[in-house]
């Protein structure tokens, strides 16, 4: 099999042409991984991540992984801040690099990662939003490459259904850029769907309430220590009326949570307020492992694992006994997405934009490495 080198440049080029069909495509490889990942025991065979910080406070993140053809590691740099000289950009807080190998320990390929980790999250909460009936009013908290993907997905998978959506920034100006350059590259600007940008600042808690209260689907991004919006917001008479999908990837560790604990509880609850518009008081996650390792939010509510499914198995659920009562929960009920990110979807997602990127001919391919 031929080494293939995918710059950041060369994974910027496949990704921003996708097409649905490419999404598709993507979708259905990210879902396989998952369901070897949740239903052939596959947790047992993934190395532990390790992370190292040095005294000048750079910190090594190593994410390795497996899968039944392949092994890969992503090495994560996380810089210490630094001020830049005036009149520079700052430097990139974050670089990755993904190294991808055959089941036999042969490298074949090495991608830069650092777009390929958003898109990769953005596309896990993709797995269930696609099976959403309603996609009206889409709100988003954060304007980094987290929400970009998960807006630019949303509107390929669903731009005709999507009539409205409104990005959540602490920052208005950057929430304005990330709006700005979605119209420019054409992502929005060809639709008839609304774009506006919610001032933190300028609006208080009540707007921000009736945001939350409106919309059907709600993207988290942000790597928040503090709950993005009040369960109270979805527990009066008037928000339960509408069931949405929620999808939180932004936290990733112990002392972060975007969503408000107490609305886990609720939902977690099977005699709760939700009990009628959630399948057995369920949460969907990425990893169960991961979740109760990471998700600071799950881990407050104290969420048992019994609660959480993996979308690994929705497909499994969907088709097997009582699988009417799944896809109604999937497609009109009130679903909540945690994810932490597992390795396998890196590899995933590494290993399929290697073939997208041979054939379209892009990147560096090499008969021997």
């Amino acid at each position: 099999m031929p080494f293939t080198v995918l710059s950041d440049a060369n994974i910027q080029t496949l990704l921003n042409n996708l097409t649905p069909t490419d999404v598709t495509s993507l979708t259905q490889s990210l879902n396989s991984a998952l369901i070897q990942y949740s239903c052939a025991n596959e947790t047992q065979y993934q190395p532990a991540r390790a992370h190292v910080t040095r005294p000048t406070g750079q910190t090594s993140l190593f994410m390795p992984a497996t899968t039944p053809t392949s092994i890969g590691v992503k090495i994560v740099g996380v810089a210490p801040s630094s001020t830049p000289a005036r009149g520079q950009k700052p430097e990139p807080a974050l670089r990755s690099v993904l190294t991808v190998c055959d089941a036999r320990g042969a490298a074949v390929g090495v991608l830069n990662a650092a777009e390929l980790t958003a898109f990769r999250t953005a596309l896990g909460s993709m797995l269930l939003y696609r099976f959403r009936k309603t996609s009206d009013n889409i709100l988003v908290f954060g304007a980094g490459k987290q929400a970009e993907w998960h807006i630019r997905l949303a509107v390929l998978l669903k731009g005709d259904a999507i009539r409205k959506i409104t990005i959540v920034n602490r920052s208005a100006a950057r929430a304005t850029a990330l709006l700005e350059s979605l119209s420019q590259s054409g992502v929005v600007g060809s639709t008839a769907i609304k774009m506006d940008v919610f001032d933190v600042e300028k609006k208080g808690e009540a707007d921000l309430a009736a945001l939350v209260t409106e919309a059907d689907v709600v993207f988290c991004t942000t790597p928040s220590t503090t709950p993005l919006f009040s369960a109270a917001v979805l527990a009066t008479e008037a928000a339960r009326k509408k069931a949405r999908y929620v999808a939180a990837i932004g936290s990733y560790r112990l002392d972060m949570a975007e969503m408000d604990p107490e609305m886990l509880k609720q939902i977690t609850d099977p005699e709760g307020p939700f009990s009628n518009q959630v399948y057995d008081a369920s949460i969907a996650v990425d990893s169960i492992k991961g979740c109760m390792d990471e998700a600071g939010e799950l881990v407050s509510a104290g969420i048992k694992e019994e609660r959480m499914v993996e979308v690994g198995k929705m497909v499994g659920l969907r088709e097997g006994h009582g699988g009417e009562a799944v896809r109604k929960w999937l497609e009109e009920g009130f679903v909540v997405y945690k994810s932490v990110g597992v390795g396998v979807m890196d590899i995933a997602i590494g290993r399929a934009l290697m073939d997208l990127a041979g054939e379209k001919g892009v990147g560096v391919r090499l008969d021997s490495f």
